[in-house]
């Protein structure tokens, strides 16, 4: 009998979300005392936060019971939405804005921040933010739950105290690494968030006991995917890892070895869009990525990711985005 080498499927995620790459909008270490409280409204920004020292609590707006985080606990809201970070119900709350103001230090979007003058330290709160926007053209960001919770007490995500030490000495402009590779900390960070959370799809385990209803690293939202299903991964890896090719609906469910009508039906209940949105939105992602990172026109970047011309790569941008490509390093 072969050997089957074991979790075959989750080894293909690997590739899937090594892919994942995002720009912060900032980077940030904020030092509180007791007694704080923090308000973030903008639903357009993604925060992820790593938390040190003091346990403190999220509270969601909109209603729902407060989240209480620990020492070594990262939180990510990969949707955005308003919500407050606090220490003690009732402390007077300052906008995320108005504490950046006081800035200590600033190296280039990293900025150090300490909320009391004496500088006490019983809560220290590191991360970034993203533009929601630019979050959601990613597909599997795209299904993930309005809070992800990762608690450094969780056994099964050994990976994670390592990962928050990194992220809290990166962000310290002061005395760790001074925001040098912040960008690829963060992203690292959340590729392995996502990595777990596709993997415990996989494998069907039950919610994390006293997580919210909706939220938690391991939690369910409302109206998330049907149960996974493992042969819809290799129409996933191509349409990841080669976005280029000219992938036809038929095409794809051939290569999970399914109808057509079945693979666009299992592919929709697991991933919530259809093959081609799912195709047309991973095809934007890289777009957007290409265009802010390199130097190339939007004929060179429409070939690269499945288009054939510019043109029809802008209106598909505008159409996924809102915005035009122009506006994201285009050149003619």
């Amino acid at each position: 009998m072969p050997i089957v080498p074991r979790h075959r499927a989750e080894a293909k995620y690997d590739a899937l979300v090594d892919t994942l790459s995002f720009e912060p909008i900032l980077n940030f270490q904020v030092r509180f005392g007791h007694d704080f409280a923090i308000d973030i409204d903008s639903r357009s920004r993604a925060p992820l936060y790593v938390f040190a020292g003091k346990s403190c609590h999220l509270l969601m707006r909109g209603g729902g019971p407060s989240l209480q985080v620990a020492h070594g606990d990262v939180l990510f809201l990969p949707h955005g939405g308003g919500h407050r970070v606090y220490d003690k119900e009732g402390a007077r709350p300052i906008r995320f804005e108005d504490l950046l103001a006081r800035e200590i230090e600033r190296k280039g979007s990293t900025y150090a921040v300490d909320m009391d003058l004496d500088r006490s330290a019983d809560t220290v709160v590191s991360g970034s933010f993203f533009w929601t926007k630019e979050l959601a053209t990613n597909p599997f960001i795209a299904q993930l739950p309005t809070v992800m919770h990762l608690q450094s007490s969780n056994s099964a995500l050994p990976w994670l105290p390592p990962m928050t030490d990194l992220v809290r000495w990166m962000s310290d402009i002061r005395r760790g690494g001074r925001g040098v590779g912040m960008a690829d900390t963060v992203n690292t960070l959340i590729r392995h968030i996502v990595l777990s959370h596709l993997e415990r799809q996989a494998a069907q385990l039950p919610d994390v006991p006293g997580a919210p209803s909706g939220q938690g690293a391991t939690g369910t939202p409302e109206g998330a995917a049907a149960p996974h299903d493992a042969r819809l991964i290799a129409a996933l890896h191509v349409i990841h890892t080669q976005p280029e090719q000219p992938w036809t609906l038929d095409s794809l469910a051939s290569l999970c070895h399914m109808a057509r009508t079945t693979f666009s039906t299992r592919f929709q209940q697991q991933t919530r869009l259809s093959p081609m949105s799912y195709l047309a939105n991973w095809r934007i992602h890289l777009a957007a990525r290409l265009l802010r990172e390199q130097r190339l026109s939007l004929d060179e970047v429409a070939e690269r990711v499945g288009y054939s011309t510019g043109a029809i790569l802008a209106r598909a941008y505008k159409r996924v985005l809102g915005t035009s490509p122009r506006g994201a390093g285009a050149t003619d």
